[in-house]
């Protein structure tokens, strides 16, 4: 039964209580019209989130619609809200059963085009369709035969249509009202250690590495350069490759450690050492794949693909690995895993587990142990972090997603921007929405492009560092990408405009904003009314007694105190691995201006700081 339940200005549109004759079984059911919006309407406009945001008017929009995902099709796995309006009326809709499809649609020619958007209400999984499991670009599809099942999402199908009008004032709405109305329903983040911490990865070794990438010895020396670098930043640094021969081997044990950097000793030594550097080190572990070489090899925990055979996945570091089913390994060996792994490693009360929300629905087509997506989440993938909750550990995962938002406070990424198939613009609709309810990062190297999304979607700067890359890499990350972050990362977008190849962004606050200029590749910050960032340099607050002035380049960096400051009591440092030194500043009233040598930080203090510092 189709229910539509009208509550104040919202539908909620649920399919109930589906009986099903003997032969018979529901798979899905298409609704792409829920809801549309003509060109002859006044203003009308189109927007969508999951690719981060974007936004076109019906009049400049191309027919089409939005694209399948690679591996869930019609589901939008990261913000499933839609948006249309005109000058008189918006609907938001938001897909809020995790494996129901998310519609939106622009049919027809000038002028007379339309927009509808809408869903597909998904009873059971298509055991006859062909899905893409993830065994590379180009490689087939595998395909449901007679013995494959449907298999029962076991989620109710529902999403809602929020409809919102112009006040009395006659103020037009756009989406930043619909996104302002999703934001204001998600839940708050679950967990705020990660809100100052530089985040980084280190790949310390892989099978095919003719040697490690980093020894534990060596990470202590990286993390030790960046404590002295960023005058004793939090660190939150997760090793990658500590487990058996390296990134990818032996899953699902975790009881060896690996040899060539420096063995289970060497990596508890490296876990204390770092304590007194403010650096918190947590591995890197992964739920989802196994090894027929692991000690802890079980076929009955491996998934099966929809022809029924076990889940071969690829080779990612020289060996082929095997995809679990979450549900049955954790009513399984799962939670003894995590007993262990907490208890032998002493984890510091972090761990950071790959890709076990980058696939939020995975399904598992074992004739034996069925389970769609949505019973691999909660009994699977919410069972791992409620595992490590009992020992007191919290969970990081790898990608942004939608069923993960109120359960875990920081992802890897999110992805995107990705073209627009109506022709559109991007927008920050999904940092708008996501702002109090996670954290998320750029897995790339810091370059002008990678900067400027930063800015503009609100995200940190994640990367795994090889043991040979350069401490310049490093600084760019934290000085170029995270401090500015720090401070703006806290605060809600309320406004949005973009001309032509200009974007600027409005936060809560007085004077904050960022600035894009698309065209020429070129940012800046502003926080309180001053600039902060701008193109490769920053000179923004750190802290409430700080400043950090840094450039990519030799350059003559000038910052705004706060307003509570004495300029004549500030003095500056340079920092370097091996000490400090003073540096010299002028000021005229509350601006200070310092000249910083290429990749040199320099901080200035509120107050001169004690002998045995500077």
């Amino acid at each position: 039964m189709l229910s539509y339940i009208l509550e104040g200005n919202t539908v909620n549109v649920t399919l109930e209580g589906v009986r099903e004759e003997s032969g018979f079984e529901l798979i899905s059911l298409s609704m792409p019209t829920l809801v549309s919006v003509g060109e002859e309407d006044s203003a009308a406009w189109l927007a969508h989130g999951d690719d981060g945001g974007d936004m076109v008017v019906l009049r400049e929009a191309q027919a089409g619609k939005l694209g399948l995902n690679t591996f869930w099709g019609e589901i939008n796995g990261v913000l499933p809200v839609v948006m249309t309006g005109h000058s008189g009326a918006v609907c938001v809709q938001e897909t809020t059963a995790y494996m129901d499809g998310t519609l939106l649609a622009v049919s027809g020619t000038a002028p007379n085009r339309s927009v509808s958007m809408g869903t597909t209400k998904v009873h059971r999984v298509d055991g006859g369709a062909c899905y893409d499991m993830n065994l590379g670009r180009g490689k087939p599809r595998d395909c449901g035969n007679q013995a494959t099942p449907n298999l029962l999402v076991e989620q109710r199908s529902a999403c809602r249509l929020d409809f919102l009008e112009p006040s009395t004032s006659g103020t037009s709405l756009s989406w930043l009202d619909g996104a302002r109305l999703v934001r204001a329903r998600m839940p708050k983040i679950p967990n705020h250690f990660y809100d100052d911490k530089f985040i980084y990865g280190i790949r310390v070794d892989e099978p095919k590495f003719p040697k490690p990438s980093a020894t534990f010895e060596h990470c202590e020396e990286m993390i030790r350069n960046i404590h002295a670098m960023t005058d004793g930043a939090p660190q939150l640094v997760h090793l990658w490759g500590w487990q058996f021969r390296g990134k990818d081997t032996g899953y699902p044990a975790v009881n060896v450690v690996n040899e060539r950097v420096g063995g289970y000793d060497g990596m508890m030594h490296l876990m204390e050492r770092a304590k007194p550097l403010n650096a918190t080190v947590s591995l890197s572990d992964n739920y989802d794949d196994a090894y027929r070489s692991s000690p802890a090899w079980n076929e009955a925990m491996i998934a099966r693909k929809p022809d029924g055979d076990l889940w071969k996945s690829r080779e990612w570091t020289g060996e082929e690995s095997y995809i679990q089913g979450l549900a049955k390994y954790m009513e399984g060996p799962g939670s003894e895993r995590v007993r262990y792994t907490c208890e032998r490693y002493k984890l510091p009360g972090t761990i950071h587990v790959d890709v076990l929300s980058y696939f939020a629905i995975r399904n598992d087509w074992d004739r034996k142990r069925p389970a769609s997506g949505i019973r691999n989440l909660y009994a699977g993938r919410y069972k791992v972090l409620d595992e490590f909750k009992k020992h007191g550990v919290d969970v990081t995962s790898e990608g942004l997603r939608y069923p993960f938002i109120g359960k875990m406070s920081m992802s890897w990424y999110a992805g995107g921007p990705k073209p627009c198939p109506f022709g559109g613009k991007p927008i920050p609709m999904l940092s708008m929405v996501y702002r109090k309810s996670a954290l998320w990062g750029r897995a790339k190297s810091i370059d002008t492009l990678s900067l400027l999304l930063m800015m503009f979607y609100g995200e940190a700067q994640h990367s795994i560092f090889n043991g040979s890359d350069s401490l310049d890499q490093m600084l760019d990350s934290f000085y170029l990408a995270m401090v500015p972050w720090f401070r703006l990362h806290p605060l809600n977008i309320e406004g949005f405009e973009r001309n032509l190849d200009q974007t600027v962004t409005t936060l809560e606050g007085t004077g904050n904003h960022v600035d894009i200029d698309w065209k020429k590749q070129s940012y800046s910050v502003f926080l309180d009314g001053a600039e902060v960032a701008r193109d490769g340099a920053t000179f923004c607050p750190l802290g409430k007694d700080r400043i950090a002035m840094y450039s990519v380049t030799d350059a003559s960096l000038t910052a705004t105190l706060p307003a509570d400051w004495n300029p004549g009591e500030v003095a500056a440092t340079v920092l370097s691995p091996t000490g400090r030194e003073s540096a010299n500043l002028q000021h005229i009233g509350q601006r200070v201006t310092v000249d910083v040598q290429a990749r040199q930080p320099v901080m200035i203090y509120r107050k001169a700081l004690p002998d045995d510092r500077a």
